[in-house]
């Protein structure tokens, strides 16, 4: 595992960037028209279209808070030597926002985490400000799974603790079952991934098991909203995408049954659901998600993430990787060297336990 885990943690980054990358100016489309206005699917970098609700500003190659917030909870685990509370996050979450915001991408952030960020500006605790909420979909989008990447990147093998890291993360911003189910779901889903022996369905069991184990938690810990079942649609997902005899197929199924929109039981399910019928490939994932419809550079950058980790970064298309590093001046390197310091040290404590 150790002579794999940097190569697995920079192939889920680079994944994570690339799918964000190439799904966004695709956001807020129907799979038709997709096809129609990019004259058929994304396969590469794209300047998203001047009519964009969210992206209109945005070259291309650019990121956007997917991968932003990604980094800032790396950033949380690297800079206090892997200890994730919800006083370090939030500072790293909100400062990330902030620069952001002067840059004029404010308008990329989804309601629930500019609430959170404006409870933090405000002095107030956002997971009290969230347990207040009387919507039922207020903090029960896909916000905290689309940055929960990390915590399953620096438990290898661990999905229980991606897990307990996984509820930390959610609780400032996403307190509801619903989302913290699903961020389990690919914390889980990539801490599994990380094994040397991991295959597509030990990833998609991790997964689901990850789901259900959150939800669970979640009922315990935050507030329960009247939701749909985020594991229940994993499996429904998984399902379609194994009855698909392509990926264009399954896309259809998901858009129609599953959904590809905000809500953490629609995309994420979708994003398991897309890494099953790519049988885990990275490119076929992040084309996959960037062609799904509705909230495509999230899904693209889930898929990407569980496709990444299991992959590695020898699988990742390497002039992508060049692009999406340039038009962003990123160091992914760098940051998937500081997950792995905190890897290598868990990984060390629980063998050191068994």
């Amino acid at each position: 595992m150790e002579k794999k885990m940097y190569k697995k943690i920079l192939g889920c980054l680079s994944m994570i960037a690339i799918g964000d990358a190439m799904g966004m100016p695709c956001h807020d489309m129907t799979i038709d028209e997709i096809r129609k206005k990019f004259a058929g699917p994304v396969e590469t970098f794209r300047k998203p279209l001047d009519d964009s609700r969210v992206h209109r500003n945005i070259a291309a190659g650019q990121i956007t808070d997917d991968t932003i917030l990604t980094l800032a909870v790396a950033r949380a685990y690297i800079e206090n030597d892997g200890c994730m509370t919800p006083s370090s996050l939030s500072t790293c979450l909100f400062e990330s926002y902030q620069c952001a915001l002067e840059a004029g991408c404010g308008i990329m952030f989804g309601p629930s985490t500019r609430r959170a960020m404006e409870a933090i500006a405000a002095g107030n605790d956002p997971a009290s400000v969230c347990m207040q909420e009387k919507h039922p979909m207020a903090g029960a989008s896909n916000g905290a799974a689309m940055k929960i990447a990390p915590a399953g990147l620096v438990h290898p093998a661990d999905p229980d603790a991606a897990i307990r890291d996984a509820v930390t993360v959610c609780l400032p911003s996403h307190c509801t079952q619903t989302a913290i189910a699903a961020a389990c779901a690919i914390a889980a889903g990539v801490s599994e991934a990380m094994k040397p022996d991991a295959d597509v369905f030990s990833v998609v069991r991790a997964a689901l098991q990850g789901a259900r184990k959150g939800e669970a938690i979640g009922m315990e810990k935050a507030r329960t909203v009247p939701l749909p079942c985020v594991a229940d649609r994993i499996e429904l997902a998984v399902s379609l995408a194994l009855k698909a005899k392509d990926s264009d197929t399954a896309n259809l199924l998901f858009s129609n049954i599953i959904g590809t929109g905000l809500p953490a039981y629609e995309s994420v399910p979708t994003a398991v659901g897309i890494f099953a019928a790519a049988a885990g490939d990275p490119r076929r994932c992040v084309i996959a998600g960037a062609n799904a419809g509705y909230d495509t550079d999230t899904i693209a950058s889930m898929a990407g993430a569980l496709a990444g980790a299991l992959k590695g970064f020898d699988a990742v298309p390497k002039e992508l990787f060049r692009e999406v590093k340039k038009a962003n001046d990123l160091d992914l390197e760098s940051v998937a060297r500081g997950l792995e310091r905190i890897a290598r040290i868990n990984l060390t404590e629980e063998q050191d336990t068994q």
